[in-house]
């Protein structure tokens, strides 16, 4: 408000002293420079491992989330995000909500999380979803439930980081076959053109996506969304660059050499142990 208030009172000097014209312009240009720098000045910094450890040891955590972290390292992958206190954060495919609750809890009172499912991950999150948010035990998650990801209605410009953990697979993954039988999961795959200009919308300038998940083979194509729950990395950076984000980082820390890539990712040779890759992109 200062800032304003200055500019206003230089254009009263102007209208009664011409004289000082010149003067009273580089005032105002030196006071919007002032404030354009101490915008810049505050911005937040990312929360540190040990916070993010901190966080994975509130006792306040479901025991069966525990039992996850060595295997997903969440802590590595929220400071690779560059994640801050008092965000915005869209979850996408949330599932069940595992990773909601963590940047819940890191992002603090001030910060938001919302916790998005389409129907198909709904189908799948919907119970573990709805216990870990009841009696309003997650303040600060909002549950966005059977929304398509083209259809997220949040303000333009209004996330800081959308989050998209193992789950990019699942926008081409149309059937499965389970006990000989093959089931139809979706009518069809997702309009990921229309998803991601969405995503894109909804983030601020120079808003963060991340994007993990489990490596399949190059030149699998889509079938290796339906039979493998993998996605080929090379997909994913051709899309994303083609929807107007621009590749900042990739990390290695998710890597399995020993996951041939060839088993489902719910084989009990390789669940929780598949070799993946992870992204963070930002809206150029």
């Amino acid at each position: 408000m200062r800032g304003f208030m200055v500019v206003f009172l230089t254009r009263e000097i102007i209208m009664k002293r011409p004289f000082l014209h010149l003067l009273t312009r580089q005032l105002a240009t030196v006071v919007l420079l002032c404030a354009c720098h101490t915008t810049l000045a505050t911005e937040r910094a990312p929360i540190s491992i040990s916070q993010l450890q901190q966080v994975l040891a509130n006792p306040d955590r479901l025991g069966s989330d525990r039992s996850r972290d060595a295997d997903r390292q969440p802590a590595r992958v929220l400071s690779f995000s560059d994640l801050a206190e008092s965000e915005t954060v869209l979850d996408l495919y949330a599932g069940g909500g595992w990773y909601s609750e963590i940047i819940a809890r890191a992002v603090g009172p001030n910060g938001v999380v919302y916790a998005h499912n389409d129907s198909l991950t709904w189908r799948f999150g919907q119970a573990e979803l709805i216990r870990r948010t009841a009696d309003d035990r997650l303040p600060n998650v909002v549950r966005l439930d059977q929304v398509p990801l083209a259809s997220i209605d949040l303000p333009d410009q209004s996330v800081d980081l959308a989050f998209m953990a193992i789950n990019y697979h699942d926008l081409f993954f149309t059937h499965r076959v389970r006990n000989g039988k093959r089931q139809v999961m979706r009518d069809g795959v997702v309009d990921h053109r229309a998803a991601l200009a969405n995503i894109r919308r909804v983030l601020k300038p120079n808003g963060r996506l991340i994007i993990s998940d489990h490596f399949a083979h190059p030149g699998s194509g889509y079938a290796a969304a339906n039979d493998l729950h993998r996605i080929d990395p090379a997909i994913v950076r051709h899309q994303l660059d083609r929807a107007g984000f621009e590749l900042e980082e990739e990390g290695y820390f998710l890597r399995n050499p020993n996951d041939d890539l060839n088993l489902l990712v719910f084989d009990p040779a390789i669940r929780g142990k598949t070799s993946r890759f992870i992204y963070k992109f930002v809206k150029n």
